[in-house]
């Protein structure tokens, strides 16, 4: 994908998690119900933990009430939802994931976690270089998880699929699985969203040398909604 269009999407998605940003995060006020099942997988201790596209901090705040939590990090591109998180007393960091170096000078984690956020990459040689950045900040016998949003098996999430003309976009221009979503809270909007499957986790996994240990579906209506991979070095 040429870097002009990557910057393009980058500012759709800004452009929308400025404007919606507390409907967004009015929405994801719960737990997802799969965040129970990643904790089997959560290094023993006192993991210190990375969270890469924070959002308002919800895994953050389910790990608070769960497990007895080492130093958490949130990065994320969005001044409101990192504004929401520095009242936590969190490490909190704006970076902008689409870009190499994003995660420079953050340390190595015993927990790197990236939910809803990879989907929202434009490129995959960007989420590739992502990918192969948290594998580069985890330590040894440490995980990373990978949640994705798997709407095109959804027939109700499918409807929500908008065509690219309407935000000025020729789709030749797109790589595969490049899809344009919309948002009906508090208003009418639009986001880039690419769509990742089992396949293109499994792929991106090895060629960024990790090994999956588990995936599984979970969340939503229909108990599927999200698909959860986690990786080892």
């Amino acid at each position: 994908m040429d870097i002009e269009l990557v910057r393009e999407l980058v500012a759709l998605n800004l452009t929308f998690y400025r404007d919606f940003a507390q409907s967004f995060s009015d929405s994801r006020a719960k737990f997802e119900t799969g965040y129970a099942h990643l904790l089997g997988f959560i290094p023993a201790g006192k993991p210190t933990v990375l969270d890469v596209g924070c959002g308002n901090g919800r895994f953050g705040r389910f790990l608070q009430e769960n497990i007895v939590l080492g130093q958490y990090t949130g990065v994320d591109f969005s001044p409101f939802f990192l504004g929401k998180m520095g009242e936590s007393g969190h490490r909190v960091l704006q970076r902008d994931l689409s870009l190499p170096g994003c995660l420079d000078d953050l340390g190595s984690f015993d927990l790197i976690v990236c939910l809803a956020t990879m989907q929202h990459i434009p490129g995959g040689s960007n989420r590739q270089r992502l990918l192969e950045e948290m594998a580069n900040h985890l330590r040894p016998d440490g995980r990373i998880v990978v949640s994705n949003w798997q709407f095109l098996t959804n027939p109700r999430q499918q409807h929500k699929i908008l065509p690219w003309e309407s935000v000025g976009i020729d789709p030749s221009r797109l790589e595969s699985h490049d899809f344009l979503l919309s948002w009906g809270r508090g208003g009418s909007g639009s986001r880039y969203v690419a769509y990742l499957d089992r396949e293109a986790m499994n792929e991106a996994a090895t060629s960024a040398g990790l090994r999956v240990v588990n995936q599984f579906r979970a969340d939503g209506r229909e108990g599927d909604l999200n698909l959860y991979t986690i990786l080892a070095s």
